[in-house]
């Protein structure tokens, strides 16, 4: 028996491996997770029952928590950078701005012998790049950040000691920025000829608040399998924009968009006025259908399969700029074509002793545009990552650590290599190639009251 489950176990991480291989590999707004537990899962876990992070993903395994009350609290870090390459001079540019502290919490209260509560709290969208000033596509956008912030009340219930089922309900902060370069032409005062041209940074930001929810269940027809779903439903909200220069420094150009500008066109540089898009903003939701099995008392495995509606995306409006006699600049538009989707993720936690447990984990998702609408700020490429973590039974509680690593594939488009000119911006021959890639790490402390 026992070799038997040493194969099973093997097998199965053999294929964890795979799905984790760069070819396949890609980076996606939504994260896995923000716990430890989550991130070595690769997001695996609407039917792991008796997990207070998995919890997290469907509120209905609440009811399956064997401890009267627990918590956990965790810390660490998302970070990604993204690279194009200008095929026709081999031009290779790296993102900034590629950090950001993730921070993870989840409670749960028992009631009753089938009704518990929960609380969760977690960043479920993540997106940040700035491309640097020579970069072609910067008239469609120079840099973007979304971050989210969600804190959800839960409960579950138990209908029988098959059955459990689930509700979620809070508030999402969402935090937006960008940027995007603009050219005005810079008139000669004594003669109101063209001089030159003047290149500036517009920015626009937001924050605001919407509702969030999640429903789930749970069916265990015997104590090796377990089947449960999860619906978290799309976050939707109208963002205030104000809109104003942006950090990058105005720069000058001659009349043809490229080289130096004439003397005197910086003295002459027009005044801009700034104003923002639509604040429209919609962020997908997702269904999701998990398996899981216990093998053994030393070996699970759990595989997901989820739908994304992410059809629904919605990004807000390009910042504008306007000239003293009220003519208006602007450049190109990102596509806001999105498309729904199929992904999985599988997962494998392996029992090491009394006090250790090892997890590995990996995930794929279909693109959400077509390859000709990717770029580096927004992405759009399909999505994996492999993932592991461990944990350590100490302190009356388990200490975790959890990693996940993700990268984009080579994805070609023609829809980056713009020029702007004295007549206006204009999409110049051209492939640029992007790829981009991304870790997660989080470690956090679960202990049982």
């Amino acid at each position: 028996m026992a070799r038997k489950t040493a194969r099973i176990g093997l097998g199965t991480l053999g294929l964890l491996a795979g799905l984790g291989a760069p070819r396949l590999a890609a980076q996606a707004w939504a994260l896995p997770a923000s716990d430890p537990v989550g991130i070595a899962r690769s997001g695996a876990g609407v039917a792991y029952g008796n997990n207070l992070e998995a919890a997290g993903l469907n509120p209905a395994l609440l009811a399956t928590l064997r401890d009267g009350n627990s918590a956990y609290v965790s810390a660490g870090m998302e970070l990604q950078a993204a690279k194009t390459t200008l095929q026709s001079n081999q031009e290779i540019q790296f993102s900034s701005d590629r950090n950001r502290f993730l921070a993870g919490l989840g409670a749960a209260w028992r009631l009753s012998p089938s009704l518990v509560l929960g609380l969760k709290f977690d960043e479920p969208f993540m997106k940040h790049d700035r491309m640097p000033l020579g970069y072609t596509g910067r008239f469609a956008g120079q840099a973007f950040d979304l971050n989210t912030h969600r804190i959800e009340a839960q409960i579950g219930v138990s209908t029988t000691p098959n059955w459990a089922f689930g509700a979620g309900v809070g508030i999402t902060q969402i935090q937006y920025s960008w940027d995007a370069m603009v050219r005005a032409v810079v008139d000669n005062p004594n003669t109101s000829s063209p001089m030159g041209l003047m290149e500036s940074d517009l920015h626009q930001e937001g924050k605001a608040y919407a509702p969030s929810y999640s429903l789930g269940f749970r069916w265990a027809p015997n104590s090796r399998w377990t089947v449960g779903g999860a619906y978290v439903g799309f976050i939707k909200t109208n963002l205030p924009l104000q809109a104003r220069q942006g950090s990058s420094a105005t720069s000058f150009y001659g009349l043809s968009g490229y080289g130096p500008a004439p003397v005197g066109t910086e003295a002459n540089a027009p005044a801009l006025g700034y104003h923002p898009g639509s604040g429209s903003l919609t962020l997908p939701g997702k269904l999701t259908l998990g398996v899981r099995q216990r093998v053994s008392k030393l070996f699970t495995w759990e595989l997901d399969l989820r739908y994304v509606l992410g059809a629904q995306t919605e990004l807000p409006g390009q910042p504008t700029a306007t000239l003293a006699g009220g003519s208006t600049i602007a450049g190109p538009s990102v596509s806001s074509s999105y498309r729904n989707g199929i992904g999985m993720s599988l997962m494998g936690e392996l029992d090491l002793s009394k006090r250790w447990v090892l997890r590995l984990g990996g995930s794929l998702d279909s693109a959400p545009r077509q390859d000709g609408d990717v770029e580096p700020l927004t992405g759009g490429a399909k999505s994996s990552g492999f993932s592991g973590g461990v944990g350590f039974k100490v302190f009356s509680g388990e200490l975790s650590a959890g990693y996940q690593y993700r990268q984009t594939p080579n994805v070609n488009t023609p829809n980056l290599n713009y020029t702007w000119p004295a007549s206006g911006y204009a999409l110049a021959p051209g492939i640029t190639r992007v790829e981009a890639m991304g870790h997660l790490w989080s470690v956090g402390f679960k202990r049982s009251f």
